[in-house]
């Protein structure tokens, strides 16, 4: 049974897995600390970017179901970011790639002085796919990783979420997680921070605004490049798991970049939502 289910997770998640683009995008925090600089895509905005470049520490428990040690196959269950409890220096944006560009003006509009992001994810769950070096290669199941931003280090928003579809093990040390953009239990506040760059959907090019308005017609997905090297995991065990299966614990480090695909619309769809929107106004006219 529990070759049948490997089998079964690993043909899934491998079907998720297609060739993603990346999009140029913005971020307006609201704020110009950069006043007049010529690559400001708004008066409040940054530069064009095509990614951003992250850093985080992560704690994952592997459950060894079959009492021989941590082999392909066994479950495991992954915190990362914030949720570890490691501080803000160790889980966050490291940058907005391009970077700086001093002869036109900084184009990252002063982010890492007066603003950052972080994220966070608990109880990403998945399976063992491989093991390298003696230390297991993860590959997800679905998933929420929660995206913040803080003007204090202390107070963080919860701007933006995005929903895993899959993580799989890539090319021996890295892992790729796929999935789409999601605004359903976000704080409000900053909803508007990120901007699509080439695309806008029935006026605007905010991502939330293309999420609330078009998400059928254009799912935002997103894709995360990261490092597994096992020289960077600890591993500690194993751990009497009492009337469950024994486990054993990884610490990690990890850096990569994020990227996002905003679709141009296509124009059957934007029409439909058109119509949609015809038809509820006629509704609300007449029950009037």
């Amino acid at each position: 049974m529990k070759t049948i289910k490997k089998v079964i997770l690993a043909t899934a998640l491998a079907g998720t897995a297609s060739a993603v683009s990346a999009d140029p995008f913005y971020l307006d925090p609201g704020t110009d600390w950069e006043t007049g600089a010529a690559t400001q895509a708004c008066p409040t905005c940054t530069g064009v970017k095509d990614q951003v470049t992250i850093r985080y520490d992560s704690f994952t428990t592997v459950y060894d179901i079959d009492s021989n040690g941590i082999d392909v196959g066994d479950p495991l269950a992954t915190d990362g970011g914030l949720a570890v409890g490691t501080g803000l220096s160790n889980n966050l944006v490291t940058a907005l790639i391009p970077a700086e560009v001093f002869d036109t003006g900084p184009s990252d509009n002063k982010y890492g002085e007066e603003w950052l992001m972080s994220f966070s994810f608990t109880g990403l769950g998945g399976v063992v796919s491989a093991m390298s070096g003696g230390v297991p290669v993860p590959m997800y199941g679905p998933g929420l990783i929660e995206l913040y931003i803080t003007f204090d280090g202390v107070t963080f928003n919860n701007f933006m979420d995005l929903n895993v579809t899959a993580g799989l093990p890539i090319g021996g040390l890295n892992l790729e997680i796929f999935g789409e953009v999601d605004f359903t239990t976000v704080d409000a506040g900053y909803n508007d921070l990120f901007h699509s760059a080439d695309h806008s959907c029935l006026g605007s090019d905010s991502f939330f605004d293309i999420w609330t308005n078009c998400n059928e017609a254009m799912k935002i997905s997103f894709f995360i490049d990261q490092n597994t090297d096992p020289l960077d995991v600890t591993i500690a065990g194993p751990f009497d798991g009492g009337a469950g299966p024994d486990y054993w614990e990884l610490t990690s480090s990890h850096d990569g970049s994020v990227t996002f695909n905003v679709p141009e619309p296509s124009s059957l769809a934007l029409a439909g939502i058109a119509l949609l929107g015809m038809a509820g106004a006629a509704r609300r006219r007449k029950s009037a």
